[in-house]
């Protein structure tokens, strides 16, 4: 009969659960540097509320540096004011919000806009003004994958808006 240890971390998995084990490895991708440096240690500490919350922050952080708009503007405000199609289609002037696409579907370009805004109405409001228990690590690592996801979305428009600007 053979003998085993359980390593602290092997402790730690049976003390958490299935679930967390679980949730643990559908965060196992690479994720954008900055979610693997903030978002990924809070989840693996076990605090899914920080690392969703963190996750988001950075969203809208990077919303806000590719659309140059003031730290005084935020949440879907900011999303909108990004994101957001001409006002007057007919004002020449008027090209819609910094991170408008005005090559997409507009329905395509207005449904960009609403993803940001609906995942920040969902994910990032709440948690800025009350406690957000995160009872289902599975949840809380779907809405980091989720900000990975509009984080790469970002990249892809930050590489748009740097080739239009490149001679």
């Amino acid at each position: 009969m053979g003998a085993f240890v359980i390593s602290r971390q092997g402790h730690r998995a049976l003390d958490r659960g299935l679930l967390w084990v679980q949730a643990v490895q559908r965060l196992d991708i690479q994720m954008v540097p900055v979610l693997e440096a903030k978002a990924r240690p809070q989840f693996l500490r076990g605090d899914f509320e920080a690392a969703a919350f963190m996750a988001m922050k950075e969203v809208e952080v990077r919303v806000r540096e590719l659309a140059g708009l003031s730290n005084s503007v935020i949440g879907k405000t900011l999303m909108t004011d990004a994101f957001r199609p001409p006002k007057n289609a007919n004002d020449p002037n008027d090209h819609g919000g910094p991170l408008w696409d005005p090559t997409a579907d507009p329905g395509e370009a207005v449904a960009l806009m609403e993803l940001f805004k609906g995942a920040f109405g969902t994910f990032k409001i709440p948690a800025s003004h009350c406690r957000v228990d995160f009872a289902d690590p599975t949840e809380a690592a779907e809405v980091v994958l989720l900000a990975d996801l509009l984080m790469r979305l970002l990249d892809k428009i930050a590489a748009a808006q740097n080739a239009a600007t490149s001679p």
